[in-house]
This record gives C-alpha cells, sequence and structure tokens, in this order.
C-alpha cells in the first residue's frame, strides 16, 4: 500500500523521446487510469514503474523509496499482462502458487495465500484444472489471482481484458471493481478503452504522443476537459465540433454566429496568453446525449438527417448542420427518426465547451456544476 510519484520523469530510446517530462502523483489505494491511443506512452508508463524498462532521467517513489534503480523484484510490484502467460502443464491452483513457491515461501503459507485469492476471484472449483480447460475471463482470473498472493504495495494492469470479447469484458470490469474494494490497494490500469476508464477509475491520466494531457476524476475530464483531445477521448459518442464565427464579445461573455444565421451566447474564461476578437474562428463542443429536439423557435441548430444508427436504448442520428457540418444526436431509442428528417435541435449553453483551434486549449465555462 503505497503512494506513487513521478518526478520529471524521461524516456528515450536512442535519439527518440517517447515519455516528455512526466509529472504525476497516485495516492495510496488510488485506482488511477492510463489512458490514450496506441502509441502514447501508457504502456512504456507502466514499463517504468515495474522497472521493465529504464528511466533516461528523473526519478519515481513508490511510497518513500525512490525505486528508479531497483530491479523490478524488490519493488513490491504485481503486473498483470494482456497475455495470461499461463503454463499450459500446471494447474490452477499450481499457476497461482508459482512464483511463491519458486521464492522458497513455507508450504503452508503458500497454500493459505492461494485459497484466499481463489475465493476473492471465485476460482476454488477451478484449481484442479489446467489453463486449455479454461474459458479467456477463467484464464485472466488466474493471472489476476498470482498478482494477489504476492501481497505487492502496487498493482499494475496492462490492457489485461483486449483479448476477451465484449461480454467477457464487462464481466471482468465488475470482477476488477470488486477487487478494488476488497484489496484496497494502489492499482494503475492501462487501457485505450474510455469506458473502462469511466467505470473503473478513481482517477484518469490521459496521455498523448508521450505528453501527460489531463489528470482527474472521471467526471472532472468529462464536464471539464482542458483541451480538444481530452474533450474528443473522453466521452462515448465522442464530443462533436462545429465551427463558429465571434460576432461581438462583452465582458466574459462572447456571442457566436452558427448555421442559418443562429447565434449562441456563451460564458468564457481565457488561457492566459490567448485573445478573442470579433471575426474569429472558434470550435464549439457539444456532446451528443446534450443536444434535444426542440421547438423550431427556439432551435439553434437545423438540418437534414444523414444516417441514423438504431442501437435499441438510444439512436445515433447524424444531422447535417450547414457550412458543410454535421453533428451526431444521441435520442432515445423509440425517437422516430428517418433519413430526410429535417430535425430542429437545442443545446443548453452550459453544455457547450469553446476552444481555440490553434492551441485546442479549452476557453474554461463558468459551469453550474
Amino acid at each position: 500500500m503505497a503512494k506513487v510519484i513521478f518526478k520529471d520523469v524521461k524516456k528515450s530510446f536512442g535519439k527518440v523521446e517517447v515519455i516528455h517530462n512526466a509529472n504525476l502523483e497516485i495516492e495510496d489505494n488510488e485506482f488511477t487510469v492510463f489512458v490514450g491511443p496506441s502509441g502514447c506512452g501508457k504502456s512504456t508508463m507502466l514499463r517504468l514503474l515495474s522497472g521493465l524498462e529504464d528511466v533516461t532521467s528523473g526519478q519515481i517513489f513508490i511510497g518513500d523509496q525512490d525505486v528508479t534503480k531497483l530491479q523490478p523484484a524488490k519493488r513490491k510490484i504485481a503486473m498483470v499482462f494482456q497475455s495470461y502467460a499461463l503454463y499450459p502443464h500446471m494447474t490452477v491452483y499450481e499457476n497461482i502458487a508459482f512464483g511463491l513457491r519458486i521464492t522458497k515461501y513455507r508450504k503452508d503459507e503458500i497454500h493459505r495465500r492461494v485459497m484466499h485469492a481463489a475465493e476473492i476471484l471465485q476460482l476454488n472449483h477451478l484449481l484442479d484444472r489446467q489453463p486449455k480447460q479454461l474459458s479467456g475471463g477463467q484464464r485472466q482470473r488466474v493471472a489476476i489471482g498470482r498478482a494477489i498472493i504476492r501481497d505487492p504495495h502496487v498493482f499494475l494492469f496492462d490492457e489485461p481484458l483486449s483479448n476477451l470479447d465484449a461480454s467477457l469484458r464487462v464481466q471482468m470490469r465488475m470482477q476488477i471493481a470488486k477487487l478494488k474494494e476488497e484489496l484496497k490497494t494502489t492499482m494503475i490500469y492501462v487501457t485505450h478503452d474510455q469506458t473502462e476508464a469511466m467505470t473503473l477509475a478513481d482517477k484518469i491520466v490521459v496521455l498523448k504522443d508521450g505528453n501527460i494531457e489531463q489528470v482527474g476524476k472521471p467526471l472532472e475530464l468529462y464536464h471539464h476537459p482542458r483541451n480538444k483531445f481530452v474533450a474528443s477521448f473522453i466521452g462515448s459518442p465522442k464530443m462533436n465540433f462545429i465551427e463558429a464565427r465571434i460576432s461581438k464579445i462583452v465582458g466574459e461573455e462572447v456571442t457566436l454566429d452558427l448555421p442559418h444565421d443562429k447565434n449562441i451566447v456563451l460564458p468564457v474564461s481565457l488561457p492566459q496568453g490567448i485573445k478573442l476578437e470579433a471575426g474569429n474562428t472558434v470550435d464549439i463542443g457539444i456532446r451528443p446525449e446534450h443536444i434535444t429536439i426542440c421547438d423550431p423557435k427556439k432551435a439553434l441548430f437545423t438540418g437534414d438527417v444523414q444516417m441514423v444508427e438504431h442501437l435499441g436504448s438510444e439512436i445515433l442520428a447524424y444531422v447535417k448542420i450547414g457550412w458543410g457540418q454535421q453533428v451526431l444526436v444521441r435520442l432515445n431509442g423509440e425517437s422516430i427518426v428517418k433519413i430526410g428528417d429535417h430535425l430542429t435541435l437545442c443545446v443548453e449553453p452550459n453544455d457547450c465547451h469553446l476552444f481555440d483551434p490553434k492551441s485546442e486549449l479549452s476557453f474554461e465555462r463558468h459551469s453550474k456544476r
């Protein structure tokens, strides 16, 4: 049980720097999720913490101990990989116990720990089976059990569910969420799936091209993204971005011209070094679930439906709104919408985000949330 700190951490492979001056604090017992697209550096961050990769510069702490130069075996961490890496000739019991056996633990202590892990992961009835007799979800639980019995200070998960089908991923998310509550241990979890991040995390770390873009609680990132990348990565379906022109600025309110001679007034607070002037172009960010069909007299956007996706409990409608732009609208599954329908759409100003098209930084809203 320990706090984890990255202090000015850089990692280079030859002349290519892949982690750029990472500074991050993960609290004791906190479940932190690293998210980002492929190649963003999330697995590299995990490998630096585990000791599987050497730090080029900077320091990493687990608790009060500087572990930057320590061998992996001395860092008191346990890691669960995307690959189960189970021994096919061993039983479930033997696979879970293997790490403690080679480190010469007493047999009674090994048995106690294996049975405790098996009870937590509901593997008691599978202990005599071999991996080939298990489902993918069961194999992943065995791999997690092998990590649990080491009683680590920090658990590391590197995309552990990516090999499972959709239904098994949901089951395993529930299992990991339960594990988080039972073990009360610092956990760091890597995924490219923002749904996993939103449902599991106490804290999310969003990475892009080796940089930490934003750190915060799931709903903080959802409601207050720092830039367009975070706004588009967090939330499903992705946020809409609509180009708009500034017609006037009065104090901390900006009036924006929209297609079809519509306009909207939004409160803004400008990041340092960025100025807005009438005539400038900005990007409005609106999540699909915040757009509703409304009375034509109140509509901010109007347009024709180009495509409809029926998903049962909801409908996704793609609407062309003018200026060559399209928005995705998330509607109740019982809504009657078809291709070619003309929709009149509303959104609350407080549900809109503004972004600078050059820096992509957010113009922070004065939110009611």
